[in-house]
């Protein structure tokens, strides 16, 4: 039996909006085997049908980029870890499963730049796919093509998701956010994203808390998450980071020192950074 595990990626990462993600070993396991027709086991009714499943949606996508004739499969939940629109990367660790899902059904014909080309089209930003497909702590960007830059971590960081018991949708934390920007704000954000990547590698976190305060997206997207200014308090306290994990609900503590904490009935979870990426395995 053939499995695919993806991981959990947690984007942004303060001022690094759609540009910076990171992999943890927190994964979602499917297995996957040749049928005469669509089988979908263990899976949430909403996603219990071909048509309203990610992982079947991208799996079909790279048949129809290669022009291949599309084979079915029984697709079985195995292991499910990562929570929906919590911002821990849920859709990509989907789109990235049905793709190297694809990929090996037709004898591995992507490399993984075409792997990371194809899933950043189909999620419409690489910040989350890109660490999920090479593993780590990524900044990536278009130009004519999706790009991405491998970034070192400091082994003196620990890293906490603190994941609350409600949803955010991407749609909606989108949507709260401003059209146009000025460019004193671009220049901030630049900067201090800069800032960001350098105290990660050197695990300094004077320069990670000077370098963590946004202005594109986590002043419109905190108002949406009940309880964050108290986690924010928390984390401060304790001499730590807080920041949102991608779009939220989910929020990202950063220490380099072993933290005690918990908030009402939010799950925390102690992360480790994942440097493999996704891939496939048999069992």
């Amino acid at each position: 039996m053939k499995i695919v595990r993806t991981y959990a990626t947690s984007a942004n990462i303060g001022p690094g909006f759609d540009c910076l993600g990171i992999c943890f070993d927190i994964y979602n396991e499917y297995a996957f085997e040749k049928s005469s027709k669509y089988e979908l086991v263990g899976f949430h009714k909403n996603y219990s049908k071909p048509k309203y499943n990610l992982i079947i949606s991208a799996y079909e996508k790279v048949f129809d980029i290669k022009n291949k004739k599309l084979e079915y499969i029984k697709l079985t939940e195995v292991v499910k870890n990562i929570p929906n629109s919590r911002g821990l990367g849920s859709s990509a660790s989907c789109i990235v499963a049905g793709i190297l899902i694809a990929n090996e059904i037709l004898g591995n014909i992507l490399d993984k730049d075409e792997i990371f080309q194809i899933a950043s089209s189909i999620e419409g930003h690489p910040d989350n796919v890109a660490p999920l497909i090479f593993g780590g702590f990524t900044c990536s960007f278009m130009d004519e093509k999706y790009h991405t830059v491998k970034l070192n971590v400091s082994e003196n960081l620990k890293f906490k998701v603190l994941i609350p018991p409600f949803e955010l949708k991407t749609s909606l934390a989108r949507s709260v956010l401003p059209t146009n920007i000025q460019i004193k704000d671009a220049v901030f954000n630049i900067s201090h994203a800069i800032g960001m990547i350098k105290g990660i590698e050197d695990g300094n976190m004077e320069l990670i808390k000077i370098s963590k305060k946004d202005v594109l997206h986590e002043p419109y997207r905190y108002q949406l998450i009940k309880g964050s200014n108290e986690v924010i308090t928390l984390a401060e306290q304790n001499n730590a980071v807080c920041m949102i994990s991608g779009a939220g609900s989910t929020l990202l503590m950063i220490s380099d020192k072993t933290l005690d904490i918990t908030y009402q009935d939010w799950k925390v979870v102690d992360v480790n950074i994942s440097n493999i990426g996704a891939y496939i395995y048999e069992k």
